[in-house]
């Protein structure tokens, strides 16, 4: 099954076997057993470096997503956008609350400083 799915990215991305070898670093003759299905368990790595080679899926090579996953991803990823959004809303105007406290916390001490007669600072 896996030696198919490479055989059709290699069929789609038209290299030769010589052209996958020098972009992938693994051997020729490594990546004809592996395509010709003459290896049985072939080495991950050399399968992930023959794939990102010719730009296919390791996800669709070993089968580990299926559709039905994404769309569950999708509608997970929906509910945290819609909650980041609304805690951004929060921080925002907490920010703004706090920068409302600190611009009337600055006003009463420069009238206070201006005013020595009356207030904490006096002279």
């Amino acid at each position: 099954m896996k030696n198919e799915y490479l055989k059709e990215l290699k069929e789609s991305c038209k290299l030769t076997t010589k052209q996958i070898s020098s972009l992938s670093g693994v051997p020729e003759s490594t990546i004809s057993r592996i395509l010709s299905g003459q290896t049985d368990n072939p080495t991950f790595d050399s399968v992930c470096a023959i794939v990102n080679a010719m730009g296919g899926s390791l996800d669709k090579l070993y089968g580990t997503r299926s559709d039905s996953d994404t769309e569950d991803t999708s509608s997970l990823l929906t509910l945290y956008e819609k909650v980041i959004a609304e805690k951004n809303w929060y921080i925002k105007v907490l920010i703004g609350i706090c920068c409302a406290l600190v611009a009337i916390l600055v006003f009463l001490l420069i009238f206070d400083i201006a005013n020595g007669w009356m207030g904490f600072v006096r002279y």
